[in-house]
């Protein structure tokens, strides 16, 4: 039952990953073309300013919704669940809020110290807000095991937002870009909520009520987890972004524009790992939740397997055609193949660790992978600030590197040490 929950979730999420990693890749793509290398790095900078902005906000309430949600479920706690689900929803309200005031007020400082474009800021605005309730849903899908209706809405919107694209591209105003995404994501909120609202009494008819239940310690709970992760994810899943704005500092947007095109690259081999995370983690929540723990370690072996060897069959060929696919951007992009070259090794370390971090996050064990997260960011930042005014781009592309080896591995080691722990006392 489990095995087939698991594949079919995996293939309704793989298929939505295909949608969002097309995204970016055609975004990069048509901007390179029809506005050139200056502009996409640009713009870039931009996106990548939000990214980190909305990283603090997703992650905190997102990967609550995502745990909790599944784990209240699988333990049947009504109240529990319905805390977590309403806090989900109406937090992220005001913190985008306060985050949004805070950008208009003194836009002009920002602005300048991470050199944005002063006419992004009202898309800016927009975009984040969207993106924010975008994932947010999009995690609320996964802790409620909605993820047919969720890879439904989720291509619709993609294909807006390609749309869009695409439309404002013939028009030749760039400024409309950002709206595109905006746009897409409006959709999916207002299409998302619809959906909640009317599966709410299915997705709590198995739940029992309990009258003994204690908000505040389902709220502190809630809460020291969503720091936590929120500390961790971010540092780690920031990296990228943030290597954008030290670009913007220390070199010139037409090399952010190459960078874009490597990342483009990268986000549709990063899908992967985002597959088996988003569906791993409410899964290991649920069972977690239940106390299955033979099925637990189970499911971990197995698809630690899978994605060793997924991983070497879907990264080799980028490395080896790295310029080929670079050229997809225009010619000038193909002094990019060294940079994906480099980075190449990080992404399958990424891949390979997933099931023993995902292990980590859904269980008590969270602390560990971010304090991992952690060590990705600051020996990252470290290596940016000592290699990239040498090293220019390859030196953006080793410090992701290093802090991915010194990070991750981290996330590992301690991960199969406390998952061997784990495997004996069952086997006790």
């Amino acid at each position: 039952m489990l095995q087939n929950r698991l594949l079919s979730n995996s293939i309704y999420t793989g298929i939505a990953l295909f949608f969002i990693g097309i995204v970016p890749f055609v975004f990069n793509i048509l901007v390179a073309r029809y506005f050139g290398k200056e502009l996409l790095g640009d713009i870039n900078i931009s996106l990548s300013f939000c990214l980190i902005i909305t990283l603090f906000t997703t992650n905190f309430f997102g990967t609550n919704s995502n745990k909790f949600l599944s784990e209240f479920r699988g333990r049947n706690q009504l109240e529990n669940f319905n805390i977590v689900f309403t806090t989900s929803i109406f937090g992220p309200l005001l913190v985008n809020t306060l985050v949004l005031l805070s950008l208009y007020f003194f836009w002009d400082v920002i602005s300048t110290k991470f050199s944005l474009n002063k006419d992004f800021l009202v898309p800016m605005m927009y975009y984040i807000f969207g993106r924010t309730y975008y994932i947010v849903i999009r995690k609320i899908f996964y802790g409620t095991n909605l993820i047919v209706n969720y890879t439904f809405i989720e291509i619709l919107t993609d294909i807006i937002i390609l749309f869009g694209i695409f439309f404002v591209c013939q028009l030749g105003n760039p400024k409309f870009l950002i709206f595109s995404f905006t746009l897409g994501y409006s959709f999916f909120v207002f299409i998302g909520l619809i959906i909640l609202f009317f599966r709410y009494k299915s997705i709590t008819k198995h739940l029992r009520p309990n009258k003994n239940y204690n908000r505040k310690i389902v709220l502190r709970k809630y809460f020291k987890y969503g720091l936590i992760t929120m500390i961790g994810n971010v540092s780690s899943a920031g990296t990228s972004y943030i290597s954008m704005l030290f670009i913007g500092f220390y070199l010139s947007n037409s090399e952010a524009g190459i960078y874009s095109s490597v990342i483009a690259i990268i986000s549709i081999v990063m899908f992967i790992p985002r597959l088996l995370s988003q569906v791993l983690l409410p899964e290991i929540s649920n069972l977690y939740g239940a106390g299955e723990k033979k099925l637990l370690r189970k499911t971990i072996l197995t698809s630690s397997l899978f994605l060793l060897l997924v991983g070497i069959i879907i990264l080799l060929p980028f490395f080896i055609f790295s310029g080929k696919i670079l050229s997809l951007f225009g010619n000038s992009f193909i002094n990019g193949s060294a940079i994906l070259r480099i980075m190449i090794p990080a992404i399958f370390i990424r891949i390979i660790s997933v099931p023993i971090v995902t292990f980590l996050y859904a269980t008590k064990y969270v602390i560990y992978p971010n304090i991992g997260g952690i060590m990705i960011l600051f020996s990252s930042v470290v290596a940016w600030m000592v290699l990239t005014p040498i090293y220019k781009l390859n030196g953006i592309a080793f410090g992701y590197l290093i802090g991915v080896i010194i990070g991750i591995g981290y996330q590992m080691i301690t991960g199969l040490i406390i998952f061997k722990s784990f495997s004996k006392n069952i086997s006790d």
